[in-house]
Parts: structure tokens; C-alpha cells; sequence
């Protein structure tokens, strides 16, 4: 009976998820320099890992040793595209501040989306096809290898996602109560 030991596996693995979660967090809110932009981007990374066990569920996936394992090893990959999304969208605020500019937030937000949307899908997209000839394993190391490839895809797809919606509607949200705020 190995279901003591695969209970042990799956709880280590659960907790390297939470770790690193909270790491990335952490280092969001050390390097990125403003607790607002800190605080969009770490929303979607549970949000990401959220949605991807919902479309695993819905394509009849369990959430194994190897899926749990791959949203580990994906936990860093997944922040990548709010970064650049959140960064680019400070930038064009603070260029807006000094312009004197008479755009207002939405505006701003929407160039800024429209200026690094290609480039993330790019990006993320890349890194996904990398995991592409792992769908084509077979036998054991198909049972073994394609939930984990399908868990870092679907959750790197998720983060995609969020990144371009959910992250300039936050960043749009957020801008505009702190201009409310300051008149």
C-alpha cells in the first residue's frame, strides 16, 4: 500500500506550491517598488492557479502529484506577464504626470495594454510550446509527464489571460481611486 507515501508526496509538493507562492510575492513587493502594482500582479498568481484547476476539473483532470508539481515549477513563469503588463502601464502614467497630458486613465491604460499585448502573448507562447513534445510522450512517461506539462501550459495560458484583462481593470481601478483620493 503506497497511499501513505503518495499522501506525504502530494502534501510536500502542496506545500513547495504555497512556498513558492508566497516567495514570489515576496519578491514582488521588494523589486518592483510600488505596493499597488506589487499587489495586482500577486492577485493573479492565486487567480491563475485558480483557474487552471477549473479547466483541468472541466477536462476531467485530477489534480495529481505531476499537476501540482507542474503549478510548482510554474508559480515564477506565471507572474511574468503581469509584470511587464503592470510595469509598461506605471511607465505611461508617470510619462502622462510629466506630459501634463489631458488623457485620462483608461486612455492611458489601453495604450499601455496595446503597446506590450503582442510581445507577452509572444513570450508566454514560446515558453508553451516548449512543453509541446511532452504531449506526444506515450506509455508510462505520458502518464507520468503529461499532467505536469498540461498543468505549467493551462496555467501560463490562465496568467496570459489575466495579465490582459484583469490587470489593466485593476490597474485602471486603482489609478483612478487614487486620483479620486488626491483631489
Amino acid at each position: 500500500d503506497q497511499s501513505e507515501l503518495i499522501h506525504k508526496a502530494v502534501h510536500k509538493v502542496t506545500s513547495a506550491l504555497i512556498e513558492g507562492a508566497i516567495l514570489v510575492v515576496l519578491v514582488l513587493f521588494l523589486f518592483l517598488g510600488n505596493i499597488r502594482s506589487a499587489v495586482i500582479v500577486a492577485i493573479t498568481l492565486p487567480l491563475s492557479i485558480l483557474l487552471s484547476f477549473i479547466i483541468m476539473n472541466a477536462l476531467g483532470m485530477s489534480s495529481n502529484l505531476m499537476s501540482l508539481s507542474g503549478l510548482a515549477i510554474g508559480i515564477g513563469m506565471m507572474v511574468d506577464a503581469s509584470i511587464v503588463m503592470v510595469d509598461n502601464i506605471n511607465r505611461h502614467i508617470g510619462e502622462n504626470l510629466h506630459e501634463q497630458g489631458n488623457r485620462t486613465v483608461m486612455q492611458i491604460v489601453s495604450a499601455a495594454t496595446r503597446e506590450v499585448a503582442r510581445p507577452i502573448i509572444f513570450a508566454i507562447t514560446i515558453i508553451m510550446i516548449v512543453f509541446l513534445p511532452i504531449f506526444s510522450f506515450t506509455g508510462m512517461e505520458g502518464k507520468m509527464f503529461k499532467p505536469l506539462a498540461i498543468a505549467i501550459t493551462l496555467a501560463l495560458g490562465s496568467s496570459l489571460l489575466l495579465a490582459l484583462t484583469l490587470v489593466p481593470v485593476l490597474s485602471s481601478l486603482l489609478l483612478t481611486l487614487n486620483d479620486v483620493e488626491s483631489e
